[in-house]
């Protein structure tokens, strides 16, 4: 892994992360995923199922984004913790203007242990209402809706307080009712094909 600071660039276009409501056809918690497909970095198709039967971690990141880079390390653990305890992850690049040239690259660099897939026309992000990196989304078992918010309240690790996006991936695993299925932070704008619809 590498996942040096040096990867992150000067701050750039910092938006507000808003919430699910953040524009028509964002789902609600409690909603059921439909069925989708991303394209890993070497082009090849990957399907999601509501029926695959497993916890699923969606978490929507950026080459770009110093906010998301300053985030690679940590979804690089948790993609190693939780996946041996059966979680699935797809860790997707929604980004318009960053080719799929650039996630492939920046992938291989970065020296990730999980696979990084691009959606194409933002198709998944609008399912979810992601509009900025680092965004993270968790269904459980059934393809429902648990959890929509941030990973960590803190871009340096060192000052987090909160892990909201660990917290809800632990209290499906234990079958829990998930507490703070909504969190709100700051990260770079989704950059899309078309503007969002309000």
């Amino acid at each position: 892994m590498s996942f040096s600071g040096r990867s992150i660039l000067p701050v750039i276009a910092i938006a507000l992360l808003t919430g699910l409501s953040a524009f028509a056809g964002a789902a609600p918690i409690g909603a059921p995923a439909t069925a989708f497909s991303l394209k890993d970095v070497r082009g090849n198709r990957a399907n999601y199922s509501p029926h695959d039967g497993r916890i699923t971690v969606i978490v929507f990141i950026s080459t770009r984004c110093p906010m998301s880079n300053a985030f690679n390390a940590r979804i690089n653990s948790l993609y190693t913790e939780f996946s041996r305890r059966g979680v699935k992850f797809l860790v997707v690049n929604s980004n318009a203007d960053e080719s799929l040239d650039e996630v492939r690259h920046h992938a291989e660099r970065m020296e990730y242990d999980f696979p990084v897939y691009k959606d194409e026309n933002n198709v998944v992000a609008d399912l979810f209402g992601a509009i900025a990196t680092p965004d993270s989304i968790v269904l459980d078992e059934k393809g429902m809706l648990r959890y929509h918010g941030i990973i960590e309240d803190g871009a340096n690790p060192q000052r987090s307080t909160k892990r909201p996006l660990r917290s809800a991936v632990e209290a499906l695993i234990e079958h829990r009712e998930v507490l703070e299925p909504v969190t709100h932070g700051r990260g770079c704008a989704i950059r899309r094909v078309k503007p969002l619809v309000h």
